[in-house]
């Protein structure tokens, strides 16, 4: 699969970037991936309590990511 002009653009600017910058963009992204989830969550059950929506978003990243606990 062939990446875009756009994807090589982006892959050459996160190139240019030091580890500890490309680190704090990973970290950003996995934040708004963590918010994106949580918002998912609350849309589909806007009464859940702050310690179920926890339980849930656990749930939801163990099946995602396959994690065993």
């Amino acid at each position: 699969m062939a990446l875009s002009n756009s994807e090589l653009r982006q892959l050459d600017l996160l190139k240019k970037k030091s580890p500890s910058k490309r680190f704090a963009f990973m970290l950003q992204l996995i934040e708004g991936q963590l918010e994106a989830i949580k918002a998912g969550i609350r849309y589909r059950n806007p009464k859940i309590s702050n310690e179920e929506l926890k339980k849930c978003l656990k749930e939801r990243m163990l099946k995602i990511y396959s994690w065993k606990h």
